[in-house]
């Protein structure tokens, strides 16, 4: 059943909750479907929901396709068995304002377990011995791995191991590169904090 316009707790987790393997959660005004496969939970308020559907993806598995309100913004956001697809942010939303933005090329839509992938390539990569990167380059491919990540956080998710890699990438050559200073950002700060308190905890470090 598609729904169009404003949706109530118990409809959004019901139809969540009909993407087989996801965990779906509501209380306090909010709905949580957490997947497995990604280790990440989209945390949903009902009210900023503008309309849901479920569909089915390329492979025939189930899916639910969602349009999100952030501010005068509709965002798209489709949850499956094993991924959560979304929409990264603009670089011109992530860097500070007046900054002149190289804008590098970004695809529309980004699965999270793409994004994982991209980002922790990218952070094992700057490790290995004898390689290079272009400086421009490099700078283009943090700065869009840094819009997935805002663009994740947007619609509910909270991706603390994807931000950590990219925190251990920008550690060892974000000073060296050509890129404007990044806004100031409370929600930024919050999941930095988070990844500084999960590698306190964490035995083996960066997953």
């Amino acid at each position: 059943m598609a729904y169009n316009g404003r949706m109530d707790t118990e409809q959004l987790a019901r139809l969540l909750g009909e993407v087989p393997g996801t965990e779906v959660s509501a209380g306090s005004g909010r709905v949580t479907a957490y997947v497995p496969a990604i280790g990440d939970a989209v945390r949903l308020a009902p009210e900023d929901v503008l309309g849901a559907e479920p569909i089915a993806v390329p492979t025939g598995a189930p899916a639910v396709r969602l349009r999100i309100r952030r501010g005068h913004e509709k965002l798209p956001l489709i949850v499956t068995v094993d991924d959560v697809v979304f929409m990264p942010a603009y670089a011109a939303d992530v860097m500070d304002a007046g900054a002149e933005v190289r804008v590098p090329a970004a695809p529309h839509l980004v699965a999270y377990s793409e994004m994982h992938r991209d980002v922790r390539a990218l952070g094992r990569a700057v490790d290995e011995a004898g390689v290079e990167f272009d400086p421009d380059i490099l700078a283009a491919t943090v700065l869009v791995h840094r819009c997935f990540l805002a663009g994740a956080v947007r619609v509910g998710l909270w991706p603390v191991r994807v931000a950590a890699w990219w925190e251990y990438t920008w550690a060892r050559v974000g000073g060296g590169l050509p890129l404007a200073p990044f806004r100031v950002d409370p929600v930024w700060e919050r999941l930095m904090a988070d990844v500084g308190e999960a590698r306190r905890y964490a035995a083996g470090g960066v997953q």
